[in-house]
């Protein structure tokens, strides 16, 4: 019943975005020619059937029309985008195809943006009010979590995001989570009969989160689940190389699976490869007023060179010089070892929130994250890319542990997770994590996830 229903809201959604397409293009129309004169054309109900046809298809694809209850608005945006992208694309061939000399391919811009603008309007609208219904108590579905202790973080954001709409009925356990929760959310043993709880209480789904998990034990939880209609979800760290690292080689007749702790998919890297060079051109072009600026800010500061140059890490170990907007005195590596006893992070990295080597211009460049433009020179000759692990040093990679090594796997990028999550309040060895999670799950909307967020910390100015 409930799949049903959710099928119904998409199909209902799906319509709407189709009616935004055929409004947004009426209203491209009016912006370039000024009057809506093509509407007297006989074939303009082509490109309207071509606009529903299109649109509703990739709105499915682009899984638009779904509504997810923890979807970040910048995940929204990029699907948005890729729609508009593609069906714009589309609608061109098919003006071409179908000789709409009438239309033309001027007002296609006009209608991307406006379709872009409009749509994505609506989802923010649509998903602020039912985020807002749910924090309010409304819409919300019932869960029982079974876990250890790598359901915590999961446990955590459950609580803290109300408007998930997800309410905890009880948690099943060991010792650590009932000491953590039992004072919020009744916690039950281990052994708790699964199926007389399913029975007895009014549940939508269970969720199974455990760093290891027993093929029989889940086997029968998933039994009892589908015997009352209850969804069971399944978590494992097993799923984040098979999400979209792994596929089925075949030797001979004999089908294995194969998994690769690097992404695979050679055209969306090309693509990556690509809008790195085109990205980081724009950005020194734009900003060469900046770069100017803070060269001048710099020199005019202590007279020392403008520029820090320092040997770097980069794909499986090979080393290359990284730039930034030098931030420190001109002999701060002469004083580095004056301060180890006040190193604040852990592990081989060494940081301290108010090194007093930090100029006054370079406290700002900090916190603003600028003296990292530099790097765009970096990313322009192939060392780096804009999104990816932060290159290390050669006497840090030197510490690692061996499972920390994989992070190399990638190319170094200017800025990842660490830097839009807390950097320097984070663990080093949840920092490591952090960086493996980014290449197990590496797509071209991750990258766009945390560019945007990337944008987001600079504004905020939340740098060290």
């Amino acid at each position: 019943m409930l799949r049903e229903r959710e099928k119904v809201v998409n199909n209902f959604l799906a319509l709407i975005e189709v009616a935004i397409a055929w409004l947004s293009f009426n209203m491209a129309m009016f912006l370039y020619f000024g009057h809506f004169s093509f509407l007297k054309y006989k074939d303009s109900i082509i490109i309207h059937l071509i606009i529903a046809l299109v649109w509703f298809i990739l709105g499915k694809y682009f899984r638009l029309t779904q509504l997810h209850r923890s979807r970040p608005y910048s995940a929204i945006l990029f699907n948005c985008l890729a729609l508009v992208l593609a069906g714009t694309s589309l609608l061109g061939l098919a003006v071409l195809v179908f000789d709409l000399y009438y239309v033309g391919f001027n007002p296609l811009p006009y209608f991307g943006v406006v379709n872009l603008t409009l749509m994505f309007a609506f989802k923010i609208v649509i998903y602020a009010t039912f985020k807002r219904a749910r924090a309010h108590g409304r819409n919300t579905r019932s869960i029982i979590i079974i876990g250890d202790y790598t359901a915590t973080s999961f446990i955590e954001q459950v609580l803290r995001y109300k408007e998930w709409g997800y309410k905890i009925v009880s948690i099943i356990g060991n010792g650590d989570l009932a000491s953590m929760y039992n004072g919020i959310i009744p916690v039950l043993p281990p052994d708790t009969d699964v199926a007389k709880l399913l029975e007895h209480k009014t549940i939508d789904e269970v969720i199974f989160i455990k760093n290891k998990m027993y093929v029989d034990e889940v086997e029968e939880i998933t039994h009892s689940c589908s015997e009352v209609g209850v969804i069971f979800r399944l978590y494992s760290p097993f799923f984040n190389m098979l999400k979209s690292k792994a596929h089925i080689h075949h030797y001979n007749t004999m089908p294995l699976l194969t998994i690769s702790n690097t992404p695979t998919d050679y055209l969306a890297m090309q693509v990556k490869t690509i809008l790195d060079f085109i990205i980081s051109l724009l950005v020194i072009i734009l900003a060469s007023p900046v770069f100017v600026l803070i060269s001048v800010l710099i020199k005019l500061t202590d007279g020392g060179d403008v520029f820090f140059k320092q040997k770097r890490v980069g794909l499986r170990g090979r080393k290359f010089y990284a730039y930034k907007f030098r931030t420190m005195v001109v002999n701060a590596e002469d004083l580095k070892h004056e301060l180890m006893d006040d190193n604040e992070m852990d592990g081989p990295v060494f940081k301290i929130k108010n090194d007093p080597r930090i100029t006054k211009i370079g406290r700002f460049l900090r916190k603003t994250s600028l003296d990292e433009l530099p790097q765009f020179f970096n990313v322009l000759m192939g060392d780096m890319a804009i999104v990816g692990p932060r290159p290390p040093v050669p006497q840090e990679v030197l510490q690692y542990e061996r499972w920390q090594l994989r992070r190399l796997s990638m190319k170094p990028g200017i800025t990842c997770t660490w830097q839009v999550s807390g950097r320097n309040e984070i663990p080093f060895e949840e920092w490591m994590k952090m960086d493996l999670e980014y290449i197990d799950n590496w797509s071209l909307k991750l990258d766009f996830v945390i560019f945007l967020k990337t944008i987001r910390t600079m504004l905020k100015a939340t740098g060290h």
